[in-house]
């Protein structure tokens, strides 16, 4: 009998996950609707964020499902435990102590989550199939969102994370997304290595394509495993 292999394992496990937390995602959805208030403008911005965090977590079980066999893989422990810490540290924040800025501050954290998230389905909807969370090398995707940044996931991410740090201020909600953000550049640095090592055109394209802010073509070289 043949045994599974790593990455059957991580896809098999990953979509679950994923299908779980897009369950909750949609579960949350329907509470909001248990208390509907039209015309609220921060109800309305909290439907629309669920519907898309509903979305993304879904593009995710389905990229993952059928995403390519991996070509390299990262080697070590390191990379594993950096790629889990920086995906799944932020969940902490829903057992953590919150503070309050007031409603105008509330408002303008939910706009950067629902920008960070809706520019996650956008960029997972053009990673497709090489999608990974472990820094695996699939397949190079160089257009749309990568032709801009490497990690342009990534920096998605990242304006999420500026909103859930302002809609969830505390100092410890402030520690844990400091944390995720650290995690995420050593995510990238594994993910480089192993792209680089796999597509020989790589180093070209990390010469002429910033690797998280568009037109800063000085901070760091060389993505794409996420």
């Amino acid at each position: 009998m043949r045994l599974p292999n790593e990455d059957q394992i991580g896809r098999f496990v990953l979509s679950a996950v994923f299908f779980f937390f897009a369950l909750a995602a949609l579960g949350r959805l329907a509470l909001l609707f248990d208390d509907p208030r039209p015309g609220d403008e921060q109800w309305a911005l909290d439907v629309v964020t669920r519907l898309t965090s509903y979305i993304f977590m879904m593009l995710v079980v389905a990229t993952t499902v059928m995403r390519l066999p991996a070509r390299r893989t990262a080697q070590g422990i390191e990379p594993r435990v950096s790629a889990i810490i920086g995906s799944f540290a932020i969940l902490t924040l829903v057992v953590l102590p919150t503070g309050d800025l007031g409603v105008a501050a509330k408002f303008i954290g939910s706009v950067l989550v629902l920008t960070g998230t809706a520019l996650s389905v956008y960029c997972l909807a053009w990673l497709g199939r090489s999608f990974s969370v472990m820094a695996h090398a699939r397949r190079l995707v160089t257009g749309g969102p990568y032709a801009v940044v490497r990690h342009p996931l990534y920096g998605a991410e990242m304006i999420t994370l500026a909103g859930l740090g302002i809609s969830n201020y505390s100092p410890a909600a402030l520690a844990v997304i400091a944390l995720t953000v650290a995690f995420q550049f050593r995510r990238m640095y594994n993910e480089e290595r192993v792209l680089r090592a796999e597509f020989p055109e790589y180093g070209a394209y990390a010469g002429s394509v910033p690797l998280i802010i568009p037109g800063f073509a000085g901070f760091g070289a060389g993505s794409q495993a996420d």
